[in-house]
C-alpha cells in the first residue's frame, strides 16, 4: 500500500508538470529574496549577501533536480524530453529522416521474418508426434531452374522401399467443389497417398485414416475431412462416416474426421487451410 501510495502522488506530481516546477521556482525566489534582504541587514554588501545566501540554501537548479527526481517520474520525463528532441532532430533534417525510417523499417521486417522461421521450427516444433523424425523432401533442377518439382513413381518407390523411412507419402494441392449436401461448397483440398496420415502418426476423431499399407493404383474415392468442413457443410453429422459425398461431380466416400486441434502442414493455392484429403495410390 506504502508503494501504492507513493506510486499515485508521484504520478499525481508528474501530470501536474510545468504548474509544480513553477511553484517550486517562486517559492524557491521568496528565499532567496528573504535571505538575501536578511543578509543586506546584516550590513554585508549586495555581492556578499548573494554569495552566502547561494551558499546557504544551495543552487537552485541541482534542488528542482533533485525534487523532481524524488517528487516526479524521472524516467518518463526524461523519455519525454529525449522524444522531443528526436522529433526537432528529425523534422530539422527531413531527408535523413526518411532514411533512418525505412532503414528501421527494413530491419524489423527481417528481424520478424527470421524470428518466424525460428519460432515456427525451434520454439514452436511441428505439432505431430515425434516431430524430429519428419522429413520432407524436394527435388530440384538446378540447371534448368526448377525448384520442388515433386518426385516421380520410381522415385517414391525406391523411398518406400530404402529401409530408411517407416512411412512415404506424396500429397498434391488442388481446390475441389462438395456438391450433393446443399449449396455447392468450394474447399481446399489434397490427394495424398494411403501413408500421409501415418506419417505424420495422427488418427481421425471420427471413423479411420487412409490405410498406409493400401496399394490400390488410382483414387480409391475415399475421403478424410477436416473437423471445420464436417461442421460447416455438413451440420456435424454424427453418421458422416460411411456416406458418400459429391467431390467435383465423383462420388468419394468419408471414412474419417479429422480432431478439431489437426492443422495440416503447407498452403494450398488458396492460401487456407485443408478441409479434404483424398487418397490416391500408384
Amino acid at each position: 500500500m506504502r508503494f501504492l501510495r507513493r506510486f499515485f502522488i508521484r504520478f499525481s506530481n508528474f501530470t501536474a508538470g510545468r504548474r509544480a516546477d513553477q511553484r517550486l521556482q517562486d517559492e524557491f525566489a521568496e528565499h532567496i529574496a528573504f535571505q538575501t534582504d536578511e543578509n543586506l541587514r546584516a550590513g554585508m554588501s549586495p555581492a556578499e549577501a548573494r554569495r552566502q545566501t547561494a551558499l546557504k540554501l544551495g543552487a537552485a537548479q541541482a534542488i528542482r533536480e533533485h525534487h523532481n527526481a524524488e517528487q516526479g517520474l524521472p524516467l518518463a520525463e526524461n523519455f519525454l524530453l529525449d522524444l522531443r528532441y528526436a522529433f526537432r532532430m528529425l523534422h530539422r533534417s527531413p531527408g535523413f529522416s526518411l532514411i533512418v525510417i525505412v532503414t528501421m523499417a527494413l530491419g524489423v521486417g527481417a528481424t520478424t521474418a527470421i524470428y518466424s522461421v525460428i519460432d515456427a521450427t525451434l520454439l514452436h516444433p511441428l505439432p505431430y508426434p515425434h516431430p524430429s523424425e519428419l522429413v520432407r523432401i524436394e527435388a530440384n533442377l538446378p540447371g534448368v531452374g526448377a525448384h520442388d518439382i515433386g518426385l516421380s513413381i520410381p522415385e517414391l518407390k525406391d523411398l518406400q522401399n530404402s529401409g530408411i523411412f517407416q512411412y512415404v507419402s506424396l500429397c498434391f494441392f488442388g481446390t475441389d467443389t462438395l456438391t450433393g449436401s446443399g449449396q455447392p461448397t468450394r474447399l481446399a483440398g489434397k490427394s495424398v497417398t494411403p501413408g500421409y496420415f501415418a506419417v505424420l502418426g495422427v488418427d481421425a476423431q471420427l471413423g479411420r485414416t487412409f490405410d498406409p499399407h493400401d496399394a490400390t493404383p488410382g483414387f480409391n474415392n475415399e475421403v478424410v475431412i477436416s473437423d471445420g468442413l464436417w461442421k460447416r457443410a455438413l451440420g456435424a453429422d454424427p453418421h458422416i462416416v460411411g456416406k458418400t459425398l459429391r467431390v467435383d461431380n465423383d462420388p468419394a466416400l468419408v471414412v474419417g474426421v479429422m480432431p478439431a486441434s489437426f492443422r495440416d502442414q503447407g498452403q494450398t493455392s488458396e492460401q487456407v487451410g485443408t478441409e479434404l484429403w483424398a487418397a490416391t495410390g500408384f
